[in-house]
């Protein structure tokens, strides 16, 4: 099968791999369509994360391509959530099975799994082997763009249960990128009170809008801090989600956004971190204490919350086809969607780019 390995920083080539050999409890799948995300775009570029790492541990690697949608061609033994033909995606990281947490029957919570794309050769081939217990089939309801698109959503879901959006709650959504937005509209239908989304595009402001935010702030215009204070009648939000910290290279905000969460939350208010800020960011958490406020990360990805997901797409309670702009033909496209998903501001992109893979 044809498959892109990563050969160093910025080095990408499309190679002739076997494919994969089935196993027990896993599943062989067919790519169908696939897309890269930013945090992997900085992988790549080497401005985040630990590729230097693991390249010098092992050169070339079948690294990234986690958020994809395919069908079933092979099960191995023990296997009987899918089936041959199934179309689906995977959702999340599989638990280890060795960990504490696991061996006491907490699987949901498990943070040590194997993650595709880094310890699972990565999906941006022909064929993926895949850990049953990832995986989830998807309706005719949902396109293969949808499905592609659905592993951020789920994401989103993770950390927007664990910080609890209660209704009535002022929320406050600071950048309406494809994260962004999946947490705007899950806001919404969650019940909170008052959606406010923030960001430095005016068409993405316009986007959220359009799905759900009750008021949009360009901060490139206003300082946003002061004009979330000013709409929540001077209190301050009672959540914020940070959906754009991360590195500048790729159009994020750097550690300007979680700055400025700390500031408009309210006293005893909750901060979700959904963006990831890499290893060496350098943030002031004395509000944590000073102001009494609620700081998590990123929830689990259950299975219950993908059903959820997928449940609230195929009703389009939640939209995932209107985030997705650019969508490219044949697997030798991946070095564009790397340059697009990189790019985003430039080529007028909100969702990374898909690619269909054509055999």
């Amino acid at each position: 099968m044809k498959a892109w390995r990563v050969y160093g920083i910025g080095d990408i080539r499309l190679d002739d791999v076997p494919v994969p050999d089935i196993k027990p409890g896993w599943v062989l799948v067919k790519i169908r369509m696939v897309q890269l995300s930013i945090t992997e775009v900085a992988n790549f570029q080497g401005t985040s994360g630990n590729v230097s790492k693991q390249l010098a541990e092992q050169s070339p690697r079948q690294m990234f391509g986690h958020e994809l949608c395919g069908n079933v061609v092979n099960v191995g033994e023990g296997v009987s959530r899918v089936k041959v033909g199934d179309r689906v995606t995977y959702y999340g990281r599989a638990p280890c099975h060795r960990c504490a947490l696991c061996l006491a029957g907490y699987e949901d919570l498990c943070c040590s799994g194997p993650m595709l794309g880094a310890d699972i050769p990565g999906g941006l081939a022909e064929y993926v082997l895949l850990p049953a217990e990832g995986l989830i089939s998807i309706p005719d309801a949902i396109t293969d763009s949808e499905a592609t698109a659905m592993q951020p959503l789920v994401g989103t879901m993770g950390a927007i249960r664990l910080i609890g959006v209660e209704m009535g709650d002022s929320v406050v959504v600071l950048g309406q990128g494809s994260m962004g937005l999946n947490a705007t509209q899950i806001c919404r239908t969650c019940g909170a009170g008052r959606v406010i989304g923030v960001d430095v595009r005016d068409d993405a402001l316009a986007m959220a809008s359009r799905l759900g935010a009750d008021v949009v702030i360009n901060a490139s215009k206003v300082d946003p801090v002061d004009a979330v204070i000013k709409a929540t009648g001077g209190i301050g939000a009672d959540i914020v989600f940070d959906c754009a910290g991360g590195s500048p290279k790729q159009g994020l905000s750097g550690t300007t956004s979680i700055s400025q969460a700390m500031r408009m939350v309210r006293d005893q208010g909750k901060i979700s971190q959904i963006a990831l800020l890499g290893p060496n960011a350098n943030v002031d958490v004395s509000p944590i204490n000073t102001k009494g406020v609620l700081y998590r990360g990123l929830g689990s990805s259950t299975r219950k919350l993908a059903q959820y997901s997928i449940d609230l797409v195929a009703s389009k309670r939640v939209q995932l086809a209107p985030l997705v702009t650019h969508i490219l033909e044949g697997i030798d496209k991946i070095p564009k969607a790397f340059e697009i998903t990189a790019n985003k501001g430039k080529f007028g992109a909100i969702n990374p780019a898909q690619v269909k893979i054509v055999s």
